[in-house]
């Protein structure tokens, strides 16, 4: 009787053995990751943070960041964090990886010079917005230095919102609404900040019927 009962756990760890992610809510298997920023572009000595984000065999998804092993293809352009923040050290392009098992996601990071200017302040776009509950918005930051040039700093800045039950932020700068209400969002880097307001209203009960777009010709 006990070689009947522990046939089937022994075959069962054995389908597990490959190396294979389950789900911890589902146990479902890691299929792919998809890492975000796709794509990034920061000067030398600034640093992207990076989000992971696991797809499983039953179509959930699940931030696997923490999890994930990262690594940098050329730690002489940029070295990268168990935690996915990625430091920029020298011009040149780097791919950014993060594992799980046998599944894995690349990112392309691509380093220029340091800039030559002191960062003075930082803006945030759009400066307003308003959208509906459940509904996201995205916002960028841009670095104003001393001898005049600007520098895309969205990835680089620490993203936070005032009100995380109205709405939250991610490391990208993606919010996303919760309730209704009013929340700062900030971006800083160093002891230099920049925010934006964002308004959330209740979610309309109507049925969407058009899509109007400005300006209509350009």
């Amino acid at each position: 009787m006990k070689r009947l009962i522990l046939f089937p756990l022994l075959v069962l760890l054995a389908g597990c053995s490959g190396g294979a992610y389950l789900s911890p809510s589902t146990a479902a298997v890691l299929s792919s990751i998809a890492i975000d920023p796709a794509t990034s572009s920061v000067a030398a000595g600034l640093t992207v943070a990076y989000t992971a984000t696991g797809t499983f065999s039953d179509g959930t998804t699940q931030d696997v960041t923490s999890q994930a092993s990262w690594s940098s293809s050329s730690t002489a352009v940029a070295t990268v964090s168990s935690s996915g923040v990625a430091t920029a050290v020298a011009p040149g392009t780097s791919t950014i990886k993060a594992s799980l098992g046998s599944i894995s996601g690349n990112s392309s990071l691509t380093v220029t010079p340091a800039p030559t200017g002191t960062l003075v302040s930082i803006s945030v776009a759009p400066a307003t917005a308003s959208i509906a509950v459940g509904a996201k918005q995205q916002f960028t930051a841009t670095g104003n230095y001393s001898d005049g040039t600007t520098q895309n700093l969205t990835s680089s800045v620490t993203w936070s919102s005032s009100s995380t039950s109205i709405a939250t932020i991610n490391r990208s700068g993606l919010a996303r609404a919760k309730a209704a209400g009013t929340s700062t969002m900030s971006a800083a880097l160093g002891s230099i900040t920049g925010s934006s307001t964002l308004t959330v209203t209740a979610q309309s009960t109507g049925t969407l019927v058009s899509i109007a777009v400005t300006p209509a010709t350009a």
